[in-house]
């Protein structure tokens, strides 16, 4: 069963975006190395949030532009009225029922890939539901001060890691840690 990653960059000081829900300033550092690229590659499903699907200024892109070309589910309560481009690698499903349901289907259409949840909100809801394995933290060499926290609505929960590696390159690192249940 395909793996399920919840990954994410994040400033030095835990936020995913800045005040005006922008990722600019955190992307501008981002150079994927060889090995980031061959982690990227094992994905084979994306799980999102609405508010991260909308961060698109044109949901067509997704099909002609978007970092990964697999199969992607978003979950959100309000489906758009307009079904956004698709290509031969990848669909856009837009899942009503819950996290645990865009999950299984993702699982689902990985096959022996990994999932990869983007997103704070939705990756919370992941972690509190029991079904990420892994977290994929790419620091970047900023920090906002303010915008929006990675893991801010955890209810008190207390959730142990084992960190499994890390990749380190000329301007940040990332970090991947094993979630223990």
């Amino acid at each position: 069963m395909a793996k399920v990653c919840f990954g994410m960059i994040a400033s030095l000081d835990g936020f995913i975006n800045d005040q005006h829900g922008k990722l600019d300033k955190l992307y501008e550092s981002f150079k994927p190395s060889d090995e980031i690229n061959e982690e990227m590659a094992r994905t084979g499903a994306v799980v999102m949030g609405r508010r991260t699907y909308d961060m698109a200024d044109d949901p067509d892109t997704y099909a002609d532009h978007y970092e990964f070309q697999v199969p992607i589910f978003v979950v959100t309560h309000h489906p758009p009225a307009r079904h956004p481009k698709e290509n031969s690698q990848l669909s856009i499903s837009f899942v009503t029922d819950g996290i645990e349901t865009a999950i299984q289907k993702a699982q689902s259409a990985a096959g022996q890939k990994n999932v990869v949840v983007l997103g704070a909100d939705v990756g919370q809801q992941a972690l509190r539901a029991n079904l990420v394995d892994e977290l994929q933290i790419a620091f970047a060499p900023i920090l906002l001060g303010t915008g929006t926290r990675m893991f801010d609505h955890l209810e008190d929960r207390e959730i142990q890691l084992e960190k499994i590696r890390s990749i380190e390159t000329d301007k940040q690192i990332e970090v991947y840690y094993k979630v223990s249940r």
